[in-house]
């Protein structure tokens, strides 16, 4: 039975027993877990969110659109089966590879893989199908609007919330904006941005400091055991939900930092936080933020908006984003790095900062 530093068990089904004796063992310790899990979570303050295939539908959603596209280019280019099918998945494969290139835009790279993934007769095309291709992931990408309803409700709660993404840059602040997310976060941190990525914890304390809160009150939620979980561990964040791909049960024996609690979904945090249920939903699932939240929510809001406005002016901007939270943070990853050496020198962390790993499946 896999179980987490607080000794509360990730699944809540007790071993079936033959003797009264354990059975009325089994549901005392269940309470005893209730109880200790419903401590902790009345503790939380603030959620600190991953973003593809957690709060976004990243892959999925992809996959979504490319057999769209390929109905798209059979029925208006008169593209056959297979010469769509060819294209469209030879593109996928080569996108989630490479998603970004630093060597030149977002748009100049995509157009570029379409280019490669058409055929010669067609390949006059890319451009077109390039942009029928973006505005098709966009529509799946999608935040789901029962999502948008939670994350509403956890400001109205006085919740602090936190957007922590690995990937490149251009590509992740793309998602950001086009998708309409920004509203909902008093901080959006991209790996790119920073020195660190999950599951290094300075980029996890960079987000503790930007909202005034300490690492215990803070719950991570990721789908990754290697990043999300494994970082909040490292941290030292009070709770780590995670919300694999996989609805299939899989054997967590062999990892090494298991998350406190497995969601099915995003909704069954409604059962960890019942100040959520206690506020109002919001008018409408596109509303911007809530009037409704508390004066500590807006103060923290308010704190953030000069990095809001900084962060969506584009790449210049980003960049300078960038360059504040790093002369922001520079004196306090310092003092932590040094606590961090052994012999003399920082363990090297292996990053890729590719959307691609954000793309593909855990490792489980």
């Amino acid at each position: 039975m896999a179980s987490s530093r607080f000794g509360f068990v990730l699944t809540t089904t007790a071993a079936a027993t033959t003797t009264t004796q354990a059975a009325a063992s089994a549901t005392t310790s269940s309470i005893k877990h209730t109880t200790q899990l419903d401590g902790i979570c009345a503790k939380i303050n603030a959620f600190y969110f991953d973003f593809d295939n957690t709060l976004i539908p990243t892959r999925s959603g992809d996959s979504k659109a490319i057999r769209k596209l390929t109905d798209v280019l059979e029925a208006q280019y008169n593209f056959t089966k297979d010469d769509a099918t060819l294209a469209t998945q030879t593109f996928l494969k080569s996108f989630r590879r490479c998603p970004d290139s630093s060597q030149t835009s977002l748009d100049c790279w995509r157009t570029h893989l379409w280019r490669e993934s058409l055929q010669p007769k067609h390949k006059h095309l890319a451009e077109q199908v390039y942009t029928k291709w973006l505005k098709l992931r966009y529509r799946y990408l999608a935040v789901p609007p029962d999502y948008v309803q939670l994350l509403q409700r956890m400001r109205r709660a006085g919740y602090a919330l936190a957007l922590i993404t690995n990937g490149p840059s251009n590509a992740q602040w793309e998602k950001v904006h086009r998708l309409h997310v920004r509203e909902y976060f008093d901080c959006v941190l991209v790996s790119s941005d920073l020195p660190w990525e999950k599951p290094h914890p300075e980029i996890f304390y960079a987000a503790c400091n930007f909202l005034g809160v300490k690492p215990q009150t803070c719950a991570m939620i990721g789908d990754k055991l290697e990043t999300d979980i494994k970082g909040g561990h490292l941290a030292q964040l009070g709770l780590t939900f995670w919300t694999p791909l996989s609805s299939a049960p899989q054997n967590l024996d062999d990892v090494e930092y298991k998350p406190h609690i497995r969601l099915n979904n995003l909704l069954d945090l409604y059962k960890y936080f019942p100040r959520l249920n206690a506020v109002a939903g919001p008018a409408g699932s596109g509303a911007s933020t809530p009037s409704g939240m508390s004066s500590a929510t807006r103060r923290r809001a308010s704190h953030m908006s000069c990095s809001s406005n900084i962060s969506s002016g584009g790449s210049t901007s980003q960049t300078a984003y960038s360059q504040s939270l790093q002369y922001q943070y520079q004196r306090h990853a310092y003092q932590r790095q040094l606590a961090y050496r052994r012999g003399g020198s920082l363990p090297a962390i292996e990053c890729s900062n590719s959307e691609a790993e954000n793309s593909c499946d855990s490792f489980l």
